[in-house]
């Protein structure tokens, strides 16, 4: 048991686990102005959804096989999936993580304004944190977190302010991203359970490699005569890939050994890091939104991380 324990204390260290997450956080923020310059330099259409879906799985399953041969090399005999039943897991976790989560998130996107899909996918990470106190007994909800959960809702609220919000309501707009935040809920206490038995990485390089291949095999419907590959948008290509194994996979580690409630808090940061990238990356303009928001979130998850006076951690 002692073994055991010095075993995770690296990842359940505070320090480590802070920087950990805000560095997936910003990866995945990353996402938002890398893919825009690769849609941008193939000239696919806003609307092109199926081109869209071919990115994504091209993107997952090149960044499963990425960790899967790091694994080959660093993992060797914990690579393979022992049972049939692990395999089953792998799979439903990878339906549910990258194809149906994408899926919906993209088609959802497409058929509502960016700020109402950015404020709707940012409810999974308080549809975690509640539901975290439901489930496992030593994430209980607190003052904290209660008031750390709003201001990191208000800090998208800011981000987006502005932008397109409405009260109209679409099946395949607003609908599907609210689909796309269950799954994703769903996901992250699927993580949270297997990796009991199987390791993180190899979670992650699975989950992607098989959910990626779906998407591949739904993008065989799709028409690509108009598309066009350059050496930018190959370049962001592999990077998009990159983050998304390594941001996975640190993730994955991350929910392993930490709880669940308390490190999805931090989720609340890839919009806004975002719209910081972007301001860098595509000159788009830096507004005092952006500042705030980011104030309100940072506020957030050091009140979510606070121990509250005579609670047990």
């Amino acid at each position: 048991m002692h073994t055991n324990t010095e075993k995770k204390s690296v990842f359940q260290n505070k320090a480590v686990v802070i920087l950990l997450a805000v560095f997936c956080s910003i990866l995945w923020g990353s996402a938002f102005p890398v893919l825009k310059i690769t849609y941008r330099e193939m000239s696919m259409a806003g609307d092109d959804l199926y081109g869209k879906i071919l990115i994504a799985g091209i993107r997952f399953t090149l960044a499963g096989l990425l960790i899967l041969v790091y694994a080959a090399v660093t993992m060797k005999e914990q690579l393979k999936i022992r049972t049939r039943r692990d395999f089953g897991r792998l799979l439903l976790l990878g339906l549910v993580q990258t194809s149906l989560n994408y899926f919906f998130f993209y088609t959802g996107v497409a058929n509502t304004t960016a700020s109402k899909g950015a404020i709707i996918s940012s409810l999974s990470n308080f549809l975690v944190i509640i539901l975290a106190h439901f489930i496992y007994r030593n994430d209980k909800l607190n003052r904290n977190k209660i008031w750390g959960i709003l201001f990191g809702l208000l800090g998208v609220l800011i981000v987006n302010m502005g932008t397109g919000l409405d009260a109209r309501f679409t099946f395949t707009g607003e609908g599907f991203m609210f689909i796309s935040v269950a799954t994703g809920v769903l996901a992250s206490f699927m993580v949270k359970a297997y990796s009991s038995t199987m390791h993180p990485v190899l979670l992650s390089a699975y989950q992607l490699v098989l959910g990626g291949g779906v998407m591949l095999l739904a993008a065989l419907f799709g028409n690509y005569e108009g598309l066009t590959l350059t050496p930018l948008a190959g370049g962001l290509l592999l990077y998009s890939a990159l983050l998304s194994a390594v941001a996975f996979t640190l993730w994955y580690i991350l929910l392993k050994y930490n709880k669940p409630g308390e490190i999805t808090m931090f989720r609340f940061l890839i919009p806004v890091s975002g719209s910081l990238l972007s301001v860098i990356f595509l000159k788009e303009k830096l507004t005092l939104q952006v500042v705030l928001s980011l104030l309100a979130i940072i506020v957030g998850i050091i009140l979510v991380n606070r121990e509250v006076p005579g609670q047990k951690r």
